[in-house]
């Protein structure tokens, strides 16, 4: 365990411990005080709060909302004593309000003499606090089991995309299709140009050394990610030679922002694998960034004889986005483009 979380996990015991004892003492101390100075009974005071089963309801409804709120903007185990004391303010206020409530709905009952902020408002005030506080309690331990299963069940999806995705990042760095191609396109230039093939090498070793780089990081920043797609498209050419052109147009500002790795390579891949690609009918692939996305977006023109296409690719993409960015991919499909927008991080 973390030291941050140990001592998150020591505040909020102590907190609890300190409130168990506040309310201990608040039970044993005030509640008597009432009892033997004003004539009040505790147990009649509750029956009458509880009586009134609209203000119970509406009482009901502001403690989910109370919950609701603070779960939504502090999560447990953050700011624990500051999250404390707003749910302890709210819980004042909603007993304040009851409280109020309650006496003007008795109005024809009390004396015309009698102050409205009397003893037996406040008395009130703190039966419906105590009970309250109970149901926010119950509420608080509802929610933090709900929290803790969503959250183990996240790591367990979140770890599940990520095998799948780097199982799928292999395939595809010991892809035989794209080795084969690799091994023809370096033959053909050992017999015509040996300081191509020469170059043509030292850019498969450098991508076979990106690949195992980044095997296990998570995200990269978007200049990496281009230095590898630029030394992919280098390939690529080799292998279509003017068949396949490649536009980059990439604002500055993101380049130090993330995005997933290789999901770059993964798309230039689809787009070579599904589309024709030939001097007649060229490829054109434009890569650049629009509004806190990367857009990837080719011409489409599909091979006839192909097998239909499972998706795969994509699948395991927007799996990857989803669990690290919490931001899923956007697909554009026309008549005559495919776009994908994969989100940039900050």
């Amino acid at each position: 365990m973390a030291p941050e979380t140990k001592r998150t996990t020591i505040i909020e015991v102590l907190l609890l411990a300190f409130f168990v004892l506040a309310f201990r003492l608040a039970f044993e101390g005030a509640i008597p005080f009432f009892q033997n100075n004003f004539n009040l009974n505790f147990n009649e005071t509750l029956s009458r709060l509880l009586g009134n089963y609209p203000l119970v309801l509406l009482m009901i409804i502001l403690d989910f909302l109370l919950v609701w709120m603070l779960v939504r903007h502090i999560d447990y185990g953050k700011k624990p004593m500051l999250r404390t004391l707003l749910e302890l303010s709210g819980l004042s206020l909603i007993a304040l309000f009851s409280a109020v409530l309650l006496r003007i709905m008795s109005a024809r009952e009390a004396s015309a003499e009698d102050s409205f902020f009397n003893y037996n408002f406040w008395y009130t005030a703190l039966a419906a606090f105590f009970f309250n506080m109970i149901f926010i309690a119950g509420m608080d331990i509802y929610a933090y089991y709900g929290r803790v299963q969503k959250k183990a069940l996240d790591v367990e999806i979140n770890q599940k995309n990520k095998a799948r995705y780097q199982y799928q990042q292999l395939k595809h760095q010991l892809n035989p299709h794209f080795l084969f191609n690799s091994l023809n396109s370096l033959d053909y230039l050992i017999h015509t140009d040996a300081g191509k093939a020469s170059e043509y090498v030292r850019k498969l070793a450098s991508l076979y050394r990106h690949f195992l780089k980044i095997g296990e990081q998570e995200t990269i920043t978007l200049k990496e990610e281009l230095e590898f797609g630029e030394l992919y498209v280098d390939l690529l050419s080799q292998r279509f030679d003017n068949s396949l052109k490649v536009t980059f147009k990439i604002s500055e500002e993101y380049l130090n922002r993330l995005v997933i790795p290789c999901s770059l390579q993964v798309l230039m891949e689809n787009a070579t694998k599904h589309n024709i690609v030939s001097k007649d009918s060229p490829l054109e692939i434009l890569i650049t960034t629009e509004e806190g996305y990367l857009v990837v977006k080719n011409n489409l023109q599909p091979k006839i004889y192909q097998n239909s296409s499972t998706g795969v690719g994509l699948k395991n993409i927007r799996g990857q986005y989803l669990s690290v960015f919490q931001k899923d991919i956007i697909i554009n499909k026309t008549g005559q483009t495919f776009e994908v927008r994969l989100p940039i991080q900050d």
